[in-house]
C-alpha cells in the first residue's frame, strides 16, 4: 500500500512561502506586544521616580528650614551654659524668662511606601533607588532624634520656674543640655550630608509652607505673653 502526501494547491514552495510570512508576523506581533509592555514599564518606573522625587524635595525643604535655626539653638545652647556654670559657685540663679524650642517638621514618605509596596521603585535605576533609599533612612533618623530633642528642651523650659540650682538638679541640666548639644549638632551635619545626596541626584528642595516658630530664636528676656503673641500657633507656645 502507498501513502501519497497531499500537495499544496500551489506547490510547496508557496507553502512555504505563506508559512513563513506567518511566522514572521506572528514574531512581529510578539516583538510588539513586548515593545510596548517596555515602554509602559519604562513610563510606569519614570513616573513612580517623580513621585519620589519630588517627596524628597518636600523633605529638603523643611530640612532647610532647621538649617536656618541651627546658630539660634546653638546660641540658646550656650547662654543655658553660661547660667549653668554660674551655678556652680553659686546656686542661685538669674531665672530666664524664656528658654524656648526649636521648631519641629515630619518627613513624608507616602509615596516611597506606596510605589515600593506597588513594585514600581523596582522599575527605577537600582544606583539612584538606592541612593533615594539612603536619604529615606536618614531622613527618618532626623525625624527621630528630632523627636527626643523635644523632649529635652522640655525639661531645659522648667528653667523658667527655677530659682536655684543645687548640684544635683545642676549636673542633670547639664547632662539634658550637653544631650540637645549634640542632638543639634548631628541635626546639622546629616542635614549637610543629605544636600550633597540631592545635589549629586539633581534634586532641589520645595520651599516649605509650614511656618517655621521664632520660639527659639527670641531673646531669654522674652516674656511668655509676648513669645505667644509672635507666634506662628493660634494657640501660642507650649
Amino acid at each position: 500500500m502507498h501513502f501519497h502526501l497531499p500537495k499544496p494547491l500551489h506547490g510547496w514552495r508557496a507553502f512555504v512561502g505563506e508559512v513563513g510570512i506567518i511566522v514572521v508576523g506572528v514574531l512581529i506581533a510578539l516583538g510588539a506586544e513586548q515593545l510596548v509592555e517596555s515602554v509602559h514599564q519604562h513610563d510606569k518606573g519614570l513616573q513612580a521616580e517623580n513621585a519620589i522625587r519630588n517627596e524628597l524635595g518636600f523633605n529638603l525643604g523643611r530640612l532647610k528650614s532647621r538649617l536656618v535655626i541651627h546658630d539660634c539653638v546653638a546660641r540658646r545652647i550656650n547662654e543655658i551654659q553660661a547660667l549653668l556654670d554660674k551655678a556652680a559657685d553659686q546656686p542661685e540663679i538669674a531665672t530666664p524668662k524664656w528658654i524656648g524650642r526649636p521648631q519641629y517638621w515630619t518627613f513624608a514618605n507616602s509615596r516611597w511606601q506606596a510605589e515600593s509596596q506597588a513594585g514600581s521603585a523596582a522599575l527605577v535605576d537600582p544606583a539612584r533607588l538606592s541612593s533615594y533609599a539612603i536619604m529615606y533612612a536618614r531622613m527618618q533618623d532626623m525625624l527621630d532624634e528630632m523627636t527626643f530633642e523635644q523632649s529635652d528642651w522640655a525639661k531645659l523650659r522648667t528653667l523658667e520656674n527655677v530659682r536655684r540650682l543645687d548640684p544635683a538638679a545642676a549636673f542633670e541640666v547639664n547632662e539634658t543640655l550637653h544631650d540637645a548639644r549634640y542632638r543639634n549638632w548631628r541635626l546639622a551635619l546629616v542635614t549637610t550630608q543629605l544636600f550633597d545626596m540631592a545635589n549629586s541626584l539633581r534634586l532641589r528642595a520645595v520651599a516649605n509652607t509650614t511656618p517655621a516658630s521664632p520660639s527659639v530664636c527670641l531673646p531669654m528676656t522674652t516674656s511668655r505673653a509676648e513669645a505667644n503673641r509672635v507666634s506662628v500657633w493660634p494657640f501660642g507656645e507650649p
